[in-house]
C-alpha cells in the first residue's frame, strides 16, 4: 500500500482534505478552502485521495469528470501545497478504518486538522465516517472539520454524480455553475481533431463552442463537432493558430452548446450563433474562466 506524493515537503504537521474530488467542483472547493484556512503554523496543506473513485473501481467502468493529473493540477491551482494518493485496489479496499486513521493520517500524514464532507465514508466496508473521524481526532489529537453540502441555484446538492449527468446532457450552463469554471481538459490535437481521454465523460453529440489554449501563443475560440467516440473535430472561428505541432497537447474548455446537429457542415448561421454566444460569455464573465 504505497502512498504516492506530488510536491511533498518536509512538514511538521498538515491540514488534510479527504475525498475523491472528481471534477474538483464547488463543494470540493469548500473543503480545499477550509484545509488552507486550517494549515498549522509552519506546516502545509494537503489532499489525501485516490487515483480513481472507489465506486468506479468496483463497477469496472471509468466515467470521470477529470483525469488524476488534471485533479492534481486543480488542487495546486486552488492553493493546496501537497497531494498524497493511493492507487485504489483490493488492498486499499480491505484497509480497516482504524488503520487508515492511525497509520496513514496520524503517522504518515502528521495530520493536525482533517477536513471532509458530510457524507465521507472510508475503510473496509465503508465502516468509517465523519463522526468516527471526530471521535478518533479527540483521542489522537487532531481536529476535524465536517463541511456541509453545497447547493446550487434551485436548492440541489452539487455532486460529481449530478455534474456527470448534466455534462452527458450537454447542459454546460449548469455544469459551469456546479464546477465554478468551464469544464476544461488537457487533450491532444492531431490535425483538426481533439482526442480526449476515453475515461472522461463528454457531452452528447453535437456542435459546441470551445476555448482553445495552446502551450504557446494566444488562446482562440473554435467550434468542436462531437460525433462518435472521444473526439471533436475543430473549426476555428477566426485565424487558425500558427506553427501548430502535430499531436500537440493543448487545454480546451467547453463553453456552450451551439446545436445538436451532427452535420460536419459549418454554416454561416452556426458561426454567427457561436460568435454571439462568445460575446455574451465574455461580457458576463469579463474573461473566459478556465482553471
Amino acid at each position: 500500500m504505497k502512498l504516492n506524493w506530488a510536491n511533498r515537503q518536509v512538514s511538521p504537521g498538515r491540514s488534510v482534505a479527504l475525498g475523491t474530488f472528481d471534477g474538483v467542483h464547488r463543494g470540493h472547493q469548500e473543503l480545499l478552502q477550509e484545509t488552507i484556512a486550517r494549515k498549522p503554523a509552519g506546516g502545509t496543506s494537503a489532499v489525501l485521495t485516490f487515483d480513481i473513485p472507489p465506486e468506479q473501481f468496483f463497477r469496472g467502468n471509468l466515467q470521470l469528470l477529470s483525469t488524476f493529473p488534471r485533479r492534481t493540477e486543480l488542487f495546486h491551482v486552488f492553493g493546496i501545497d501537497e497531494v498524497a494518493w493511493f492507487n485504489f485496489g483490493p488492498d486499499i479496499a480491505s484497509m480497516e478504518a482504524s488503520h487508515f486513521v492511525e497509520r496513514i493520517l496520524v503517522e504518515e500524514m502528521k495530520a493536525k486538522a482533517v477536513i471532509c464532507g458530510y457524507d465521507y465514508r472510508f475503510g473496509k466496508g465503508r465502516a468509517g465516517d465523519a463522526e468516527y473521524l471526530k471521535e478518533q481526532g479527540e483521542r489522537l489529537g487532531f481536529e476535524v472539520k465536517i463541511v456541509p453540502q453545497v447547493q446550487g441555484t434551485g436548492g440541489y446538492t452539487i455532486s460529481s454524480t449530478r455534474i456527470r449527468t448534466l455534462l452527458q446532457e450537454g447542459d454546460l450552463t449548469q455544469v459551469r455553475e456546479c464546477l465554478g469554471y468551464y469544464p476544461t481538459y488537457q487533450v491532444t490535437l492531431a490535425s483538426q481533431t481533439l482526442q480526449f481521454d476515453p475515461a472522461l465523460v463528454l457531452p452528447r453529440k453535437g456542435l459546441y463552442l470551445i476555448w482553445y489554449q495552446p502551450k504557446t501563443g494566444p488562446s482562440l475560440a473554435a467550434l468542436g463537432l462531437r460525433t462518435t467516440g472521444h473526439e471533436m473535430v475543430v473549426t476555428f472561428l477566426h485565424d487558425q493558430p500558427h506553427d501548430r505541432a502535430e499531436n500537440e497537447l493543448v487545454k480546451v474548455g467547453l463553453l456552450a452548446k451551439i446545436s445538436e446537429d451532427e452535420s460536419p457542415e459549418i454554416t454561416e448561421a452556426k458561426v454567427l450563433r457561436a460568435k454571439e454566444m462568445l460575446t455574451s460569455i465574455c461580457l458576463q464573465e469579463g474573461r473566459v474562466m478556465l482553471k
